[in-house]
């Protein structure tokens, strides 16, 4: 079921949930909680904090762009697969290469 058909019949995961299927960004979310709640005891300084959220966040977002990627690519070749006339190479056991319609 695709997210707006969820939110449109009001059952729409929590955060907690969909971020179950995403482990390394729930792992950065829980570093950036440390971050706000100075879970690690050394953040004392603005500058400091400010620091550690900007480490958590670049490479969040490089990850995000990753997974919107893929996600995006699947979707594709899934609609391309749905239709009729579509020619691709496939190789078998052999290494040879066949057209596949």
């Amino acid at each position: 079921m695709d997210l707006e058909r969820k939110i449109a019949v009001g059952k729409r995961e929590t955060v907690a949930e969909r971020l179950e299927r995403h482990p390394a960004l729930k792992a950065r979310m829980e570093r950036m909680l440390d971050v706000v709640e100075i879970a690690s005891g050394d953040v004392r300084r603005a500058d400091e904090a400010e620091r550690r959220a900007i480490e958590e966040l670049r490479p969040m977002g490089l990850e995000v762009m990753q997974d919107w990627g893929q996600k995006t690519a699947n979707e594709a070749a899934v609609e391309l697969e749905a239709r009729s006339g579509v020619v691709r190479e496939v190789k078998n056991c052999t290494g040879l290469v066949r057209l596949v319609t």
